[in-house]
């Protein structure tokens, strides 16, 4: 009874200590938050309203609405903005059109596109294929700011 007594208490303790370290508390280490890895885009194309206006309060269909922008990853498109038909100016056919904004990009020889948006003469939207541009590298930020200390 003696060893039984002595078995039955160390059984307890070691279900407890497995009980105890599994219940605990893990909390995983969170990484640090990402650095800002926006590149500042600006594309410029050309586009003609020759045949069809910009789109407008009181021209509403047959008329182009803006411009998907992006990238191709392979020949999947990656849109990174859009725009309306305003960022297009001139006072000539095509008139030149501009646009900048940030986006996240991969590194290598990328190939942007900008497609055109429009809403036909029932009123339905649709887009144009995209007008590619020639590859353009974008390389990986180098490292900064190195600093050492040798003793």
């Amino acid at each position: 009874m003696r060893h039984f007594g002595k078995f039955t208490l160390a059984l307890f303790s070691l279900s407890l200590v497995l009980a105890l370290h599994g219940c605990a508390a893990h909390k995983p280490i969170a990484p640090p938050p990402p650095a800002d890895l926006d590149h500042s885009i600006t594309m410029k194309w050309n586009q003609s309203f020759a045949n069809n206006g910009a789109c407008s309060g009181s021209v509403t269909t047959s008329c182009i609405s803006g411009f998907n922008e992006g990238y191709l990853n392979g020949t999947t498109p990656v849109q990174l903005h859009n725009d309306v038909a305003s960022v297009c100016t001139g006072s000539t056919q095509p008139e030149a059109c501009t646009s900048t904004f940030n986006g996240v990009l991969p590194i290598g020889n990328i190939v942007f596109y900008v497609a055109t948006t429009y809403v036909d003469q029932n009123g339905a939207a649709g887009v144009t294929a995209a007008a590619n541009s020639a590859g353009t590298p974008v390389a990986a930020d180098a490292a900064q700011n190195v600093t050492v200390t040798v003793q």
